[in-house]
């Protein structure tokens, strides 16, 4: 747990989160070091991290692969300042990469990628949405 006080997160914080996904409990340091450095490997800020960690604690037992999967595909159609996107809708992260896939496949046949991407960027919540 010593990780997330790194990021800021006070005892309250954690004591929510915990409530919120009781499996964290379990997780080894490593674990957490490992999602926490996902997010910063996209340019997500203490602030960010902060914020995706108390708006999804279900983030952190996510599988690694998992997270950087969907790191990638969001990376490969175009979408930047993923940090953003994220800091806007944290649970964004808890979508697998077909559904990413799935709703480009179902607007790809009316709209550009282009205009797909720009929908996610104006956003974050349209895929909930669908």
């Amino acid at each position: 747990m010593e990780e997330l006080y790194k990021v800021g997160l006070n005892e309250i914080d954690i004591k929510n989160m915990l409530e919120t996904n009781p499996e964290i409990i379990n997780l080894a340091e490593e674990e957490l070091i490992d999602q926490i450095n996902i997010l910063k490997a996209i340019n997500c800020n203490q602030k960010i991290i902060k914020n995706i960690l108390i708006s999804n604690p279900f983030y952190l037992t996510n599988l690694k692969e998992d997270m950087i999967n969907l790191i990638n595909i969001l990376k490969k159609i175009g979408l930047n300042n993923l940090e953003l996107l994220l800091d806007a809708n944290p649970n964004l992260l808890n979508k697998d990469v077909y559904e990413i896939e799935e709703f480009i496949n179902n607007k790809i046949n009316h709209y550009s990628l282009e205009e797909i991407i720009d929908m996610i960027d104006n956003n974050p919540f349209i895929i909930d949405e669908e």
